[in-house]
């Protein structure tokens, strides 16, 4: 089994649905202090219920789907800092 890894930061816009899937950026406060851009991250509608930009959350993910990705990462998990 994949190993499961988080980030924390706060959600960035745009955020995107398409087909009960909400794609959207997280930026740690380091990545915004040093200019970095946000990861992008997809999760259900449902995981993101009750949150929105500017919103500080936790993301979990696999490593394997980190490694991966061309695109947005597969969100495991998702909670309030």
């Amino acid at each position: 089994m994949a190993e499961i890894l988080a980030e924390a930061g706060r959600v960035t816009g745009p955020v995107t649905e398409i087909s009960d899937t909400i794609v959207f950026g997280l930026q740690s406060a380091y990545a915004r202090m040093t200019g970095q851009k946000p990861m992008t991250f997809a999760a259900s509608a449902d995981k993101m219920a009750g949150l929105g930009e500017h919103d500080l959350i936790v993301v979990r993910f696999r490593r394997a789907d980190f490694n991966a990705a061309a695109g947005p990462v597969p969100v495991a998990s998702l909670s309030l800092a």
